[in-house]
């Protein structure tokens, strides 16, 4: 039985940093509509993933709003960019540092930029 390939994506967490998103704030706001954006972003990434393998390859969107989703994003974050040399992140803030982030195969891709269809495609090439 032949396994199938798996893209993971890891959208990234709202910022909360600072009055970034206080609506009393003065400052631009940008960034809050920013990270509301992200998932819906991944989103669309998943389906134009989908749609590009014809369905033949699984694309599983971590939602962090699901308990399970956000532990298991963690736990596998952690692991991976630990390999990458990044041992002082801790799991408690991977999320925060390293999302958004894509995973072909268990190989994280991309890392804490937004990822490109291009870049996930060129990885089964």
């Amino acid at each position: 039985m032949k396994s199938s390939d798996l893209i993971e994506i890891f959208p990234s967490i709202p910022s909360s940093q600072g009055d970034c998103c206080d609506t009393d704030s003065a400052t631009d706001t940008g960034c809050c509509e920013d990270s509301q954006n992200f998932y819906e972003e991944s989103l669309e990434l998943k389906d134009q993933l989908k749609e590009h393998f014809d369905k033949s390859v699984n694309v599983h969107l971590y939602n962090y709003d699901i308990s399970m989703d956000r532990v298991m994003a963690q736990k596998k974050l952690s692991e991976l960019i630990k390999k990458r040399g990044f041992e002082y992140i801790s799991e408690d803030t991977i999320l925060k540092y390293v999302t958004p982030a894509v995973v072909v195969n268990g190989n994280l891709v991309s890392f804490a930029t937004k990822p490109h269809l291009e870049l996930v495609i060129k990885e089964f090439n």
